[in-house]
């Protein structure tokens, strides 16, 4: 019964989903600044390099000889972090008002999660090319597109966990009272 009266949440966050996967065909560096620029710096401070902006190009990195760009900026995890959190949220709130705050919500901690995520995937992924460098020099894109899964797919997982506990410990909890 719960489900039936969440299909207006679960159809507005699809909707606002497939309008941002649209949109994100059309964006470039620039429209992802609200993505890029928070991890850029991040990783400048994990790796105490400093980036110089090219509008084309992303986040250049001359001394790690890297670039952040659009392909780095983790909108798919973002709008991906946002419908799940989304769904969680409304398989256990219960009032109209936490359903309705359950979307911008969602969608505001799957931007924090994602800023975090992308920047450990970048630290990760530029510490483990300089360590197999040598080994894998032909390799690179490969090692690269794997961090970027294992670790995008290990913290959606974790996160799902993490936040279904919470969540389930908060409705127990609120039943007891």
């Amino acid at each position: 019964m719960t489900n039936i009266k969440n299909i207006p949440y679960y159809l507005t966050a699809i909707g606002i989903f497939i309008l941002f996967k649209f949109g994100f065909t059309y964006a470039d560096n620039d429209n992802l600044i609200f993505l890029l620029k928070p991890t850029d710096k991040l990783v400048g401070l994990l790796t105490g390099s400093n980036s110089v902006y090219i509008s084309d190009k992303g986040f250049f990195y001359n001394q790690l000889n890297i670039v952040i760009d659009k392909s780095c900026a983790g909108f798919n995890f973002w709008v991906l972090s946002f419908l799940m959190l989304t769904f969680l949220g409304l398989k256990y709130f219960n009032s109209k008002i936490k359903k309705l705050l359950a979307i911008p919500l969602a969608l505001i901690s799957a931007y924090c999660l994602t800023i975090f995520v992308n920047t450990s995937r970048i630290f990760v992924s530029i510490v483990i090319q300089n360590q197999m460098n040598d080994i894998f020099s032909n390799q690179k894109h490969i090692i690269h597109e794997t961090i970027g899964i294992v670790t995008s797919l290990s913290f959606l997982i974790l996160t799902y966990f993490i936040i279904d506990k919470i969540l389930i410990k908060k409705t127990h909890n609120a039943k007891l009272t």
